[in-house]
């Protein structure tokens, strides 16, 4: 070995390849469900506004996600709203079918009908904000959301099916059902709204009295004299 200095060894410039970890964007959603956590957002922005002033961005800052994450489980707004309404539907069905199952197998065709006046009216007071994204303007008009109607038209059949069982049976006088309907469904919406917005100004313990003074006069003209 001659003598000097000995060369200092370049340093390599090799670096392994190790795998990065994904960034976290807020695209991610990690509290569960984010399809309902969006729909009981919107709900609870509904409750201090309106529908027509709800936006996607506004129910997505409120779960806490990006709003391009609120894009994948819905289109848009109508969308969004079109869930809220489903969900109220089948919690109202759900409602008027179990005042129903709480009657005596023998309960008379007025009693019935009543018993679904107060779990309709009751149904909306305790839900508000649902109840008005439910009666609020039209969210089918382009004919997306094919199980909303399906919904709107069991809630129509229970009441038509009760009201044709009471002409059938001779309670009811016999006049077109899809009429006694209407008249049955606008009086509950009337009296319903209206007490949302404190109009007629009922404790909600007496909702059910209230709600049986209402249709009272309703129903006495169903009976058949």
């Amino acid at each position: 070995m001659s003598g000097g200095t000995l060369a200092a060894r370049p340093k390599s410039s090799y670096k392994p390849d190790v795998p990065r970890r994904p960034r976290a964007t807020r695209d991610t959603y990690h509290h569960g469900d984010l399809r309902n956590a969006l729909v009981a957002a919107a709900v609870e922005l509904v409750e201090g506004s309106s529908p027509e002033e709800l936006t996607l961005r506004e129910v997505s800052r409120r779960v806490g996600v990006n709003h391009r994450a609120a894009y994948r489980h819905f289109a848009d707004k109508t969308a969004l709203l079109a869930a809220v309404a489903e969900d109220g539907y089948r919690e109202l069905l759900v409602a008027m079918q179990s005042a129903l199952g709480e009657l005596p197998a023998r309960a008379k065709a007025a009693e019935r009908l009543m018993a679904l006046a107060v779990a309709y009216v009751a149904f909306a007071v305790d839900q508000p904000a649902r109840y008005r994204i439910m009666f609020g303007r039209r969210l089918n008009e382009d004919g997306r959301f094919n199980a909303l109607e399906e919904l709107v038209a069991r809630a129509y059949e229970l009441l038509a099916a009760e009201l044709k069982a009471g002409q059938l049976s001779g309670q009811f006088a016999v006049t077109p059902v899809r009429e006694l309907v209407f008249g049955f469904w606008s009086l509950a919406h009337g009296f319903a709204s209206l007490a949302i917005v404190r109009r007629l100004k009922v404790k909600r313990a007496l909702l059910e009295p209230w709600s049986r003074q209402v249709f009272g006069p309703f129903l006495s003209g169903l009976s058949r004299r």
